[in-house]
């Protein structure tokens, strides 16, 4: 199968984005299952690595708005297709400076990345079975198959990924024609979003399938009064709509993937190591990791209001947070308070890798504090069972509609303990205790527990492109 994919963040930067992340193992996991993959994001020279390894392969113009461009390869980047042109992708940012507004004409950019795309597909006789957009940035590949290269893609199925719905573009609809949509769709249950152009709405339209990074995330999106009117939107859409649960790289997060010693062996090594890097004594208690990063959502309004019942347990916890952070102080004050109970760990340590960091703390963490994230995929969570690290979230989120919760008729097959509202302090407070209870009195249960999720809940990445697949497959492609 050959496939053409349009992503406004993709390959080797040399601080990589989440959704650049995705999209770059799913391109791996593409070429692994034997898939022809062509991915084309913009050629970045300010954020890209080794950028004197790169090369112009072809040069050639684009049909919407007849700009030319050019497609930029390195052989060690030999997966990844880069397109340029100055006036668009010679900026420093992405989409904008940070904490300012975002260009005024991305709509413009996004759809001069699609148009190429395509243009580069039909040029070089790539005879792809599937476009596959990533994100509002690449929306608009869908609308654009069926006007501006209908000749070459009219007939190509196209599938969106929504790797967050938060996130969209609109502009005025006086700009409907410089982007490639058909004017007739300009309306409620198109792409009309508030009398402007919904990006990604547009995506959405367009699109044979759309794909959420996780069943849950997809079923809490038609479940939810989204702000904007959108949610009728997506329920009148809804038999489009697939959640397909988002892996993550075994290679790079599970620490014990070189030892391969027995996990309860491997858990007790990483504690260890744990206690030392920390310079701090467990005390043989549990130990309670919270990561409060920008994905966390409401993970720190929950656990502030708990946190002074949490210290009193027998618990050590590590809260996991950026020194940049404005809530830093508030926990740095609470870990000078209880220093025997809790260790304030800053995400942005120069010292230490960010991967290495997380992962070697989760390695010696035995569970994870995971309230409403706003993660769509939440790959915390999938990071945490990758280091046998038992998660504490709420059963709507993300991949939480697939572990099974701990209780007594389920502890053989128990790899979390889950709440129906994890945005309820009491809920998690209540199965923080649960937690401890069973680690503390009921150990063969917690073992169990561990095992099932170390090496019973494997989620690569080759599993959510087997999926990917499928569903293309289930089209006759």
């Amino acid at each position: 199968m050959n496939i053409l994919v349009v992503s406004p963040e993709a390959g080797n930067w040399r601080k990589t984005s989440p959704l650049a992340t995705a999209v770059n193992r799913m391109t791996d996991a593409f070429a692994s299952a034997g898939t022809t993959v062509i991915t084309c994001s913009p050629f970045f020279k300010s954020l890209l690595a080794d950028i004197d390894s790169y090369h112009c392969i072809f040069k050639g113009v684009e049909k919407l708005q007849n700009k030319p461009y050019e497609i930029w390869v390195s052989e060690k980047d030999p997966l990844h297709t880069y397109i340029y042109n100055e006036e668009y992708f010679g900026r420093p940012y992405v989409y904008g400076p940070p904490q300012s507004a975002p260009y005024t004409d991305n709509h413009i950019r996004f759809a001069f990345l699609a148009s190429a795309a395509l243009a580069y597909a039909e040029a070089s006789h790539f005879q792809c079975q599937a476009v596959l957009g990533h994100e509002w940035g690449g929306a608009l590949a869908g609308a654009l198959a069926q006007t501006t290269y209908q000749d070459f893609a009219g007939k190509i199925p196209f599938f969106f990924t929504v790797h967050n719905i938060t996130y969209d573009f609109h502009i005025a609809a006086s700009e409907i024609g410089k982007i490639g949509l058909p004017a007739k769709d300009f309306n409620m249950d198109g792409y009309e979003f508030w009398g402007k152009v919904s990006l990604l709405k547009a995506g959405i339209l367009y699109a044979t399938k759309v794909l959420f990074p996780s069943p849950g995330y997809r079923d809490a999106m038609l479940n939810t009064n989204l702000p904007g009117g959108i949610s009728g939107f997506l329920n009148r859409c809804a038999d489009k709509l697939i959640g397909v649960q988002f892996g993550v790289s075994y290679k790079v997060w599970d620490f014990n993937l070189d030892d391969n010693l027995p996990i309860k062996e491997a858990k007790a090594r990483a504690k260890a190591k744990l206690q030392n890097k920390l310079g701090v004594d467990f005390k043989n208690r549990m130990v309670l990791y919270v990561h409060l990063d920008e994905e966390a959502g409401n993970t720190s309004e929950t656990l502030a209001t708990v946190l002074s019942d949490i210290t009193r347990l027998d618990i050590f916890i590590i809260v996991g947070i950026s020194s940049k952070n404005s809530e830093w102080g508030y926990y740095q004050d609470f870990a000078q308070q209880y220093p025997e109970n809790m260790y304030l760990q800053d995400l942005d340590n120069d010292k230490d890798d960010g991967i290495i960091l997380l992962r070697d703390t989760l390695a010696g963490s035995d569970a994870l504090f995971a309230a409403n994230l706003r993660e769509p995929s939440s790959s915390i969570i999938l990071k945490a069972m990758a280091a046998g690290t038992l998660p504490l979230t709420g059963r709507t989120v993300g991949v939480a509609t697939m572990l099974t919760s701990y209780a007594l008729e389920t502890a053989g097959e128990a790899n979390a303990f889950l709440v129906d509202d994890a945005n309820a302090p009491h809920q998690m407070l209540r199965c923080v205790k649960d937690a401890l209870n069973v680690y503390k009195t009921e150990v063969a249960d917690w073992d169990k527990c561990v095992v099932n999720a170390y090496s019973g809940f494997h989620y690569e990445w080759c599993r959510t492109i087997s999926k990917y697949l499928l569903i293309f497959g289930e089209l006759g492609l």
